[in-house]
């Protein structure tokens, strides 16, 4: 059997080979340290996995819940986002705060800290009296939390019918705004745009802010909570949203006028189109205030739009027919004072 300084080696020479861009290689190393059987190995072939490998993602799930079931708390907090977005498990609210418990009651801090923050945020009582037990007491948490209110549609309102284009104060509390922008502040990264011809990403002059796509092993479930809500509201299932992006903008950084639907009559766009859908939906939720300029503007309605933190904007880019509707061009204007930072969610119209 392996020692465990020879396994902490082998992990090492795995998470060098992936941040390499190794990922096959990293994958062969995982496999056979992960068949010594220590809990860690495993744990990390199943996140490995779910992140460099998504074509084995169902044997990284697998793998993260033998992990949890072998006492690996950041692996039942993994599972916890997972259940929580109904991936490779049924969608179940109660089961997901359950595999967060369970990552609370094996010591994993970040579970911990979830927890308490979902019973401020959802929470139906503070009042936990004196429980007897540490697993109780997590226990006693979770039974705190209702999110029943919160997975009902809020109000907005209509500030144009062509194209449609709809308004909602106060989508999100300020509390879960901050931690929105702390689970993506360590990966940002330079914003690229969508290339028409080809269908891949590729940095361009137009667009000058920076990004970071929040994929499911980054995720929590306060962000799960967030794209719930967001379903709630455009009456689509969360299934047919793409994954979620964070933006950022420091002063004199933009986003040049473009359109976030698809155009057929492009190559690159109608392969893509063709295997995930047209992108229907744009849903932005402002994450902070203290930023002057900065409003997303639609040229061509007159509209410019600016929300305080919590408040959200959401627009439709095709028409009734699900023809592109070519008036939803807009810009992220730069901010002439201050950072400004916004939750980007793209809709599909078939699930991704």
């Amino acid at each position: 059997m392996d020692q465990p300084d020879n396994i902490a080696a082998q992990l090492h020479a795995a998470r060098t080979l992936e941040v390499g861009g190794r990922a096959n290689e990293a994958t062969g190393l995982l496999r056979r340290v992960a068949g010594s059987g220590n809990v860690a190995a495993v744990a990390a072939l199943g996140k490995h996995l779910l992140i460099y490998r998504p074509d084995c993602a169902g044997e990284g799930l697998n793998t993260l819940s033998a992990a949890a079931q072998r006492g690996d708390g950041e692996s039942a907090r993994l599972l916890s986002v997972f259940i929580a977005e109904g991936i490779g498990f049924p969608q179940n609210w109660r089961a997901a705060l359950a595999a967060l418990q369970h990552a609370a009651e094996l010591g994993w801090q970040a579970a911990q800290s979830e927890l308490r923050f979902l019973v401020t945020e959802f929470g139906r009582t503070r009042a936990l009296a004196n429980p007897d037990s540490e697993a109780r007491r997590w226990g006693a948490l979770v039974e705190s939390i209702d999110v029943s209110h919160w997975l009902q549609a809020p109000p907005g309102s209509l500030i144009s019918s062509a194209p449609r284009i709809l308004f909602v104060k106060n989508f999100a509390s300020p509390a879960i705004c901050e931690r929105l922008i702390e689970l993506a502040r360590p990966r940002m990264q330079a914003a690229q745009i969508y290339d028409r011809e080809s269908g891949k990403t590729r940095y361009d002059g137009t667009r000058t802010n920076s990004d970071c796509p929040i994929i499911l092993p980054f995720s929590d479930l306060v962000l799960a909570l967030v794209r719930a809500r967001i379903a709630a509201l455009i009456r689509m299932p969360v299934p047919f949203f793409e994954t979620p992006t964070m933006l950022h903008y420091k002063p004199g950084e933009t986003f040049a006028p473009h359109h976030d639907y698809l155009d057929d009559s492009k190559p690159g766009f109608s392969a893509e189109i063709a295997q995930n859908g047209q992108r229907v939906v744009t849903f932005l939720l402002y994450l902070n205030d203290g930023f002057e300029g900065g409003e997303t503007e639609f040229p061509l309605v007159g509209v410019r739009c600016k929300g305080n933190k919590g408040d959200a904007l959401c627009f439709w880019n095709v028409l009734p027919n699900g023809s592109p509707d070519r008036q939803t061009i807009h810009a992220g204007l730069p901010p002439t004072q201050g950072e400004k930072w916004l939750l980007s969610q793209w809709v599909r119209n078939i699930p991704m």
